[in-house]
């Protein structure tokens, strides 16, 4: 095998190995995004089913008051 084309083979592989060091990066980068983004997401699904049970508890609230109002008082809309 010539010289040159021995450098050539080492020179390409160098630009793999690079090549591959970064796919490697990125993955690991766009895995720890994906674990923050479902931690947010877990989080948002815990907020919103704590507001869903404040209004489901609100409006609970609300008819009940509005039942104990004397009639023709007590028309909520």
């Amino acid at each position: 095998m010539h010289g040159s084309h021995v450098l050539l083979a080492l020179q390409e592989q160098e630009k793999w190995r690079e090549r591959k060091r970064r796919l490697e990066e990125r993955l690991r980068s766009v895995r720890a995004r994906k674990r923050y983004l479902l931690k947010e997401l877990d989080t948002a699904r815990q907020k919103s089913t704590q507001f869903a049970t404040v209004l489901v508890q609100h409006k609970g609230a609300i008819v009940e008051e509005v039942e104990t109002r004397p009639s023709g008082l007590g028309t909520l809309r």
